[in-house]
């Protein structure tokens, strides 16, 4: 392949790497001379940056305008470094502050992975560990000549699934679509990954299909990122004086719009999301985070109404959200609201026949394992239970 350049030079893209930070909260390092630190980032305009650092850590540093430091940062886990230029200090809503200017580079340090394009959630796929047996991981990143590849949830050590030259075969199935392998080597181990390159005896027409698909996902990730950027600026959520802005109204988030449509009821995004990865090709899946008040009066962006409950044909209810426990929340659900779509009650698969008799109790159809995630058992119960509701 033709050679790459890992580094961020474009300075909307260096923009919108602080910016994602921003948005997660997130903290980059400084060093100055002897002195290192970690600091929260505040805010991104379009010529700096906002750090939170003290007034005291200030004079502790020496800074002065035009002193130069040595930062670093992770962006969707890849880490980068840049030098910025101290511009100025004062106070961002109550919080002491100081100000650099924007770097015009943010340097990969990484450049040997494989790790072109980070999705924005990791996707699911299936391989093959060096005793032929079929394991499910989690891809991380790509990268034209390969990909890092999470083990299953709970491997301790990585060598007893896939050592170092080990080769494997990894099924995209979730990302690309049905018939799609790679025949791998390990090239690298990461922190809980394998970085994984594709072989010289890989199949030509298998290569092709990923990496015209890579070229594709990381185009819609562009125009993602184009749309969520701001120009004028951004600034963390959370900031000491700031104020608070108006909680939106609760209403479900559409991750893949088509029919039938799963509503999932789920603490955070990440659950949501692995559901959307894993059987978005057959299920629509809307998601959640439900409070204690009646659940239909929130979808009505899904067609719920007197006639019905609209578009959602099955709701799946995981064992983490706000509203008190998945076992209560379905009771109120099918009790009080008299809810007449099927249930699934989600969890991890210990002790799955017990799991399954309290889900019953409550009102549910079933009980889903989810934790481990396997793909194709989601998949079937998803199935036969709208199989059994159509």
């Amino acid at each position: 392949m033709g050679s790459r350049n890992p580094n961020k030079e474009d300075p909307e893209a260096i923009r919108m790497a602080f910016q994602r930070l921003c948005e997660a909260e997130g903290v980059v390092q400084l060093a100055f001379g002897a002195f290192k630190g970690e600091f929260r980032l505040l805010a991104e305009t379009p010529d700096r940056i906002v750090l939170g650092v003290s007034d005291l850590e200030r004079g502790q540093w020496r800074l002065k305008a035009g002193s130069r430091l040595t930062l670093t940062l992770l962006d969707r886990g890849l880490p980068y470094e840049a030098v910025v230029e101290f511009a100025g200090h004062g106070h961002l809503h109550q919080v002491e502050a100081c100000h650099f200017g924007l770097p015009r580079l943010l340097r990969a340090l990484d450049t040997h992975r494989l790790a072109d394009f980070v999705p924005d959630r990791p996707i699911p796929c299936a391989f093959s560990d060096q005793h032929n047996d079929v394991k499910d991981g989690r891809a991380l990143a790509f990268g034209e000549d390969g990909l890092e590849l999470a083990p299953p949830e709970g491997t301790r050590i990585l060598g007893d699934m896939l050592r170092l030259n080990a080769t494997s075969v990894v099924e995209l199935r979730a990302a690309v679509g049905d018939g799609l392998a790679l025949s791998v080597r390990v090239a690298y181990f990461g922190e809980g990954l394998w970085g994984l390159r594709i072989q010289e005896s890989a199949d030509p027409l298998q290569v092709s299909r990923y990496r015209q698909w890579l070229r594709e996902a990381q185009h819609q990730q562009a125009l993602r990122d184009r749309t969520r950027f701001s120009p004028g600026g951004l600034e963390a959520a959370r900031i000491p004086g700031k104020a608070d802005p108006l909680k939106a109204a609760i209403r479900p988030h559409l991750l893949v719009d088509k029919d039938p449509l799963v509503l999932v009821l789920a603490e955070g995004e990440a659950f949501p999301a692995r559901m959307a990865e894993a059987v978005g090709r057959k299920f629509g899946i809307a998601a959640l985070d439900p409070g204690r008040s009646p659940l239909k009066p929130t979808l009505l962006d899904l067609g719920a109404g007197e006639d019905g409950w609209g578009r959602v044909k099955l709701i799946v209810i995981h064992q983490r959200i706000r509203a008190g426990t998945a076992l209560e929340y379905c009771r109120r659900l099918v009790q009080e609201e008299a809810c007449p779509l099927p249930v699934l009650v989600a969890s991890s698969e210990e002790e799955a026949n017990l799991k399954r008799n309290r889900a019953i109790a409550a009102g549910a159809v079933d009980h889903l394992a989810v934790e481990p995630f396997h793909v194709l058992s989601v998949l079937r119960t998803l199935d036969a239970t709208l199989a059994l509701f159509s």
